[in-house]
């Protein structure tokens, strides 16, 4: 078979760029940017004419066939029908339409040799598109160019001389639909095929209109589409092709973007996203745009710092052709959170005026790696709280050097752990029958790798809370890994050379162990497992700065002061004019304030992030404090914070915990100006004015405005709550009045203000208001309604029906019952209502 050379492809490509750059007429549309409906052939229909007529029509279909061979001879399996009439049926198809590109999936049992001599002589030999493993593909156009517009794809693992068969697993990601299992992942595959599409679980029934299930299909494919970052190229129907023929027009109805993260000039095979929605992908991805929402992605790469750090997109903004993201590496001491070189005696680098106890622990000379400490049965060295390393509900790596004088058959080898037996909380990194093992206690991963006693190995154990993966690396090399895991959550103090309630001991020697509050990347991994020293980093350059300070310097810092203390004179006597009844929002990182919208956030007077010195009793008893003074302003009664935080513990245990948890607050607010917590006639009162800043309390202000808000007010309200839900993530019960009412204001207000940025044409505003609303309520019908009419004013009909599809079908699964109006009379009434409403706001400002 004339198969051409990598030389000679590379020539047709050029020639191909230069074509297309000068014409302008082709497009040039990747093949990882196009879908096809595969369409199972089989006995019953292979000599069906108008299934042969409908695959010659419709250009984005393909063919799944069954052959079997036997004696020499190939058929399709179950059948006498011979492969040579398939084949010729297939060069008719190219024939007839010269731009028609035909991908065929053959799952073939039988002699591989024989099937290969049959194509090379056949009619579509010269047909026929090949690319090696590791290459890119080409651009469809270059297929019909070349005329090589057959694509050949193999399930088994056959080798074929003539390089004509894609093995699948090679070439593309294959997910299951029914199940949404999936192979195996390679991430750096640049195809995505699904089996079984037909087989979806759907909301209800499939009847004879399947029409009515395409919200259910559509979804399917654009979270997959997400998940994985690759675009649905091949989509499996078996025989029902005709029935789903409007998949890859609604497919193709959506925007989508592409991209590469790429780092020392190279595609990573490997990225991780902060986006729940996504699984990990390839270094080039694919994600759907539904219009209507800003979309956020940040892409992360253990080891590597992103520029950009995330990707954007919004309705207003014209979306790039593809977006290119640089990675950069990281140093070793970045994220550093813990170094010990365990030569004598036990101190952390990072934190020398620690004192660590232990038993029967002792500092030897070592022949490979020098000073080095031992932990023979029974010793262990405290290394106290997880919390100093950035272990607890947070990505981590441990790394150390480790050498087994006796391993356990039957038992366990502790490095590290602590003493817990709760779910999550039992940290224990080990060797169990001499098996690297990472344990989270029910929440584990063991590697098939056995290591060997009297042996020094590097060993890293590395988490990553975005997928839950839990990978264990040896001598630089990874070996093994699985996902899914919830993260570290114990409290208790972690042990060196102890875990499982004492019951594990090292039992050997132990040098150069680190901690980092971020997973590592492999490369530096690899150069730990090589002995690079990890290099503090310094976080400050005091000394070295004055040392350097000459009088002439000083003189010149001095004129500066004195200039810019003046101009700071002038600009304070000056008052600011603000907008009539409009608020002075503070930026998003600033000192002094505490943000209940998006979630609870808290800085102190000098700008420091301390919300993590609130846990979670002393959270609640702020927020319950605060509320409860909004509302009726003479805080809340002790007897009620007792029943609602305390309930069913002894009265005595109560009060001590109660006076416990108000002591640690007021320690806590003292890093704060404008805001106390004060006792009054047994009620615990909040007290809170400037310089002190809270989003909800301005919020709650506004609200209360006899006669209501101006447009103003509105937009200043808009600006406060935007941030995300109120209080997000807290859901103790008492929270649930405080929460409804606040979503009730929320919309009747948001509604309010869409209105008037209806009359102003302010679409991009109303859809970001409209998803404000369906945060609070998912099946508000005013939002649906000015969602639809936002992708109606922007001339997307198509998705505005499918939006409200969307939503229908959304509300028959949570009402159990169907929706009253079709799509005309829902936009009909909501319009007239919405058009009544508007002329009652008051738009004054």
């Amino acid at each position: 078979m004339n198969i051409r050379t990598k030389s000679e492809r590379i020539s047709i490509y050029c020639l191909f760029f230069i074509l297309f750059t000068v014409s302008g007429n082709i497009s040039a549309k990747e093949i990882s940017e196009t879908s096809f409906l595969i369409a199972g052939m089989n006995s019953n229909n292979i000599e069906e004419r108008s299934f042969w007529n409908y695959l010659q029509r419709d250009n984005n279909s393909g063919i799944a066939i069954n052959l079997t061979e036997k004696e020499n001879k190939i058929t399709l399996t179950g059948s006498l029908y011979p492969v040579e009439e398939f084949i010729s049926k297939l060069h008719q198809m190219i024939t007839s339409d010269s731009s028609k590109v035909i991908p065929v999936f053959i799952n073939y049992n039988g002699n591989i040799a024989v099937l290969d001599s049959v194509i090379s002589e056949s009619a579509i030999a010269a047909n026929l598109f090949y690319l090696p493993s590791g290459e890119a593909w080409p651009p469809v156009d270059y297929l019909v160019q070349s005329n090589r517009r057959i694509l050949f794809f193999i399930s088994e693992n056959y080798s074929s001389q003539g390089r004509m068969f894609h093995r699948t697993a090679d070439y593309i990601l294959s997910i299951s639909a029914p199940g949404n299992n999936v192979q195996p992942v390679r991430s750096n595959l640049e195809l995505l095929m699904i089996k079984d599409f037909e087989k979806l679980p759907v909301s209800k029934p499939i009847t004879s209109n399947i029409m009515n299930l395409v919200p259910d299909y559509i979804n399917f494919l654009l979270e997959t589409w997400t998940r994985y970052g690759k675009r649905p190229n091949f989509i499996f129907v078996n025989e029902e092709i005709v029935d789903f023929n409007f998949i890859i027009s609604q497919l193709n109805s959506f925007i989508w973007f592409n991209g590469t993260v790429k780092g020392s000039g190279k595609t990573f095979e490997k990225v991780y996203w902060k986006n729940p929605e996504i699984s990990v992908t390839g270094g080039r991805f694919s994600f759907p745009y539904r219009g209507g929402e800003e979309l956020t992605l940040t892409p992360f790469v253990p080891g590597y710092r992103m520029t950009p750090e995330q990707i954007i997109v919004t309705g207003e903004m014209e979306v790039p052709e593809s977006y290119n993201i640089m990675a950069s590496s990281l140093d070793l001491g970045d994220g550093l959170t813990g170094s010990f070189n365990l030569d004598n005696p036990i101190q952390n680098k990072l934190n020398q005026s620690l004192e660590y106890s232990g038993e029967n622990y002792s500092f030897v000379q070592d022949i490979e790696r020098g000073a080095v400490l031992r932990l023979p049965e029974n010793a262990s060295i405290n290394l106290k709280s997880p919390e100093l390393y950035g272990l607890r509900n947070s990505s981590f790596s441990v790394s150390c050097f480790v050498k087994f004088s006796e391993i356990m058959e039957f038992g366990d080898n502790a490095v590290l752990g602590n003493f817990e037996s709760e779910y999550r909380k039992g940290l224990h990194l080990i060797l169990r029958s001499g098996h690297p093992y990472f344990g989270l206690w029910a929440n584990d991963y063991i590697s098939e790798e056995k290591l060997k006693p009297n042996v020094w190995y590097h060993i890293v154990w590395r988490y990553v809370i975005e997928t839950g993966e839990q990978a264990i690396f040896l001598n630089g090399r990874n070996i093994g890994s699985s996902e899914g895991h919830p993260p570290f959550s114990g409290t208790g103090e972690i042990h060196l050379g102890s875990a499982l309630s004492q019951g594990a001991n090292l039992r050997g020697y132990i040098s150069d162990l680190h901690f980092w509050n971020r997973p590592l990347g492999t490369e530096e991994i690899s150069r730990l497992s090589m002995n690079e020293p990890v290099e503090i980093k310094e976080t400050a350059q005091t000394s070295s700065f004055f040392e350097k300070f000459t009088p002439e310097m000083f003189i010149i810092l001095l004129v500066f002061f004195v200039i810019i203390t003046s101009a700071m004179f002038l600009f304070r006597r000056r008052k600011p004019v603000a907008k009539k009844n409009s608020i002075l929002l503070p930026e998003k990182n600033a000192a002094n304030q505490i943000v209940l919208f998006g979630g609870f956030r808290a800085t102190d007077k000098e700008g420091n992030e301390v919300s993590g010195l609130f846990t979670p009793k002393v959270k609640e008893l702020l927020l319950f404090t605060l509320l409860a003074t909004l509302k009726n302003d003479m805080g809340a009664a002790v007897n009620e914070i007792d029943e609602q935080l305390w309930p069913n513990m002894d009265v005595k245990k109560v009060s001590n915990n109660r006076a416990v948890t108000l002591n640690k607050l007021r320690k806590i607010l003292q890093r704060m100006e404008g805001l106390e917590i004060v006792t009054q006639n047994s009620l615990l009162l909040t007290k809170f004015n400037k310089p002190f800043f809270c989003d909800y309390i301005e919020a709650y202000k506004l609200c209360h405005i006899p006669g209501g808000m101006n447009k103003v007010q509105l937009e200043t309200f808009y600006m406060l709550v935007e941030k995300g839900q109120f209080l997000k993530g807290l859901n103790w019960s008492w929270l649930d009045e405080v929460k409804g009412y606040t979503g009730n204001q929320i919309i009747d207000n948001l509604l309010k203000l869409a209105l008037i940025y209806k009359n102003e044409k302010k679409l991009s505003e109303i859809e970001t208001i409209a998803g404000i609303i369906l945060e609070y309520d998912d099946l508000n019908e005013e939002a649906v309604w000015l969602k639809i009419w936002c992708l109606r004013q922007r001339n997307n009909g198509h998705q505005a029906k499918f939006y409200f599809e969307s939503f229908i079908s959304r509300y028959k699964e949570t009402m159990d019952e169907n929706f009253t109006m079709n799509y005309d009379e829902f936009n009909r009434h909501f319009g007239n209502v919405l058009q009544d409403s508007s002329s009652t706001v008051n738009t004054n400002t």
